[in-house]
């Protein structure tokens, strides 16, 4: 008998953030990891402590590999209803944004990310809106926690922006524009993860857009 094959954790992990990605947490199972990235699934459990901490390992490998790229993107917009455009469209494009400067982007260093082949929506949205998410524990939870948070906070950065620019609409508060657009990022998640039709999705940015903000503002369409 051959001597077993070392398991490499950035493949595995690789392999698990495509997965999760294209077809969502609740429909991919270690056995599917184990095949594809050619690992033993015992072996696997054993170095993640398994599902659970195998999760772990891909969301922060995700926020490295491509929500960190993205952050001097969004830093190097000055309009915060453009950053919004441009995170909603990446859901509607399954992350492929090749014309940064239709949102203010004039540094050609600055790229998006490549995402996985057929990627739908957001994994991180992918992942709060499935199942598995409540059965997460210990670390795992606690980094998903601290991401929700982190999350909201950047939001009602880019929203209490808006207001102290005269973008927000009138009668709108902070508080309410961000719990609006957390919600619409769980419904772009859905909708891309159902395939839904590309106008549709559009449809919905604009309402959010059109909700939230001056008219004004809203200018410039993508």
């Amino acid at each position: 008998m051959g001597r077993p094959k070392l398991l490499d954790r950035e493949k595995v992990i690789d392999v698990a953030l495509c997965q999760y990605w294209q077809h969502g947490i609740d429909n991919v199972g270690m056995a599917d990891i184990a095949r594809l990235s050619g690992f033993d699934r015992a072996g696997i459990y054993k170095e993640f402590g398994g599902e659970n901490g195998l999760a772990l390992e891909v969301i922060e490998n995700y926020y490295e590999t491509h929500v960190a790229q993205r952050l001097p993107i969004f830093d190097a917009i000055d309009s915060p209803v453009e950053q919004l455009k441009l995170l909603i469209d990446g859901f509607i494009n399954n992350n492929v944004i090749k014309d940064l400067s239709i949102y203010g982007v004039h540094d050609d260093s600055l790229k998006w990310p490549k995402p996985p082949a057929k990627s739908r929506g957001c994994a991180y949205y992918g992942l709060m809106v499935s199942d598995t998410r409540v059965t997460f524990a210990g670390k795992t939870k606690r980094k998903v926690n601290q991401l929700e948070a982190s999350n909201r906070e950047w939001y009602q950065g880019l929203i209490a922006k808006a207001e102290k620019e005269g973008r927000l609409k009138e009668g709108v508060t902070v508080e309410e524009a961000v719990d609006f657009v957390e919600d619409h990022m769980l419904l772009m998640q859905l909708l891309s993860r159902q395939a839904s039709n590309k106008d549709r999705m559009l449809r919905a940015k604009n309402m959010l857009l059109k909700s939230l903000f001056a008219e004004s503002s809203l200018s410039i369409q993508h």
